[in-house]
């Protein structure tokens, strides 16, 4: 994990769940809860920077961390590179209330650094007091994705942002520009990251610049695939196999992300109103109740899973993938596997 909680950033964001980024279509919809469908604001890059603009004098911003053990390296799509100034940035907007209608909560809210990156709630409340229908995915790792959302529905990250930032923050990104415009510390942020006074899409990119740098790898399991034997315990080895094999979950949680960016139905009791996952985006019935495999990378951490956030352990999550026809393990197997899952768990 980069070092996006160092204490210079005080990191305290869940936007919904997750390959070449499609960097074409800017179609903005709601947020990680699914609450209504927004507009994509108006591009509004064009701002001029005032000539006396920024007497503040910000820290040098952390260079950015080296890519991972176990993990390639990280795209940095040419309409958005990644940057050090960037992702400085777009580390203190993350954690910052000011971008909130009520001025309480932040991305970090739900995106609890602490937790993963995402919530431990079974499904969170946006700014405003609304129950979001799904449960905060991950950040982590969603720089491999190319499309967001557990139904897939936005692209790229940037307009997956925007409309997540007014479906969960509930403010206006032309409003909080506004504050941030009051803000030297900011207005020296903007001025250093983009040479532009602060704007949304400016602001939606330096957020898209710090998602992408929260790369998580050098795993306890990578530093054994590497050849220190003596970084996982021999349960882990054995549920790796039980993994890869036996139980088949590879196929889906393939290497090295732990996901195959799909989408699954994997009979979960139905919801009311009825969730229909995926098939609301595409129209296909054949989609109705299928969500995206989230990554496993720091599994151990994001408790409650799946989409509703309805299993509150990994052992309720294997039990469940019995009873849907997967292989019926033992108790210790079930240990085994989880043992591996917890391996994954890294920096």
């Amino acid at each position: 994990m980069r070092a996006s909680v160092r204490s210079a950033f005080t990191i305290a964001l869940s936007l919904c769940a997750f390959g070449s980024l499609n960097c074409k279509s800017k179609k903005a919809t709601s947020g990680s809860g699914d609450v209504g469908n927004l507009p994509t604001p108006a591009d509004d890059a064009s701002a001029a920077l005032p000539s006396d603009a920024g007497p503040f004098v910000l820290p040098e911003a952390p260079a950015l961390d080296p890519t991972p053990l176990g993990m390639p390296t990280a795209p940095s799509p040419a309409y958005n590179p990644t940057t050090a100034e960037k992702v400085a940035l777009g580390s203190e907007l993350f954690s910052d209330p000011i971008l909130s209608v009520t001025g309480e909560i932040a991305c970090s809210s739900c995106h609890d650094p602490r937790h993963g990156f995402s919530s431990a709630e079974p499904v969170s409340k946006t700014a405003t007091g609304a129950t979001n229908q799904r449960h905060t995915p991950s950040l982590v790792n969603l720089a491999y994705h190319s499309e967001f959302y557990w139904d897939g529905r936005t692209s790229p990250l940037e307009a997956h942002i925007l409309g997540h930032w007014q479906g969960q923050l509930g403010l206006a990104p032309a409003d909080a520009m506004a504050k941030l415009a009051a803000s030297e510390r900011y207005l020296a942020h903007f001025k250093r990251a983009f040479e532009s006074t602060p704007n949304q899409d400016r602001a939606a990119e330096a957020l898209a610049a710090y998602v992408r740098s929260l790369v998580r790898g050098n795993s306890p399991w990578d530093r054994y695939e590497a050849g220190d034997v003596s970084a996982v315990s021999a349960d882990a080895i054995a549920g790796a196999a039980i993994f890869n094999k036996r139980a088949g979950c590879a196929v889906c949680h393939a290497p090295p992300l732990y996901t195959d960016l799909k989408y699954h139905n994997l009979g979960l009791p139905a919801a009311e109103p009825p969730d229909v996952g995926r098939g609301g985006h595409t129209g296909n019935r054949s989609d109705e109740g299928s969500f995206k495999t989230p990554g496993l990378r720091g599994v151990s951490q994001t408790a409650p899973y799946f989409h509703n956030g309805s299993a509150t352990s990994l052992m309720q999550v294997l039990e469940h993938k019995e009873s849907q026809g997967s292989p019926r393990l033992s108790a210790n197997e079930r240990s085994q596997v989880i043992a591996f899952l917890e391996a994954l768990t890294g920096e």
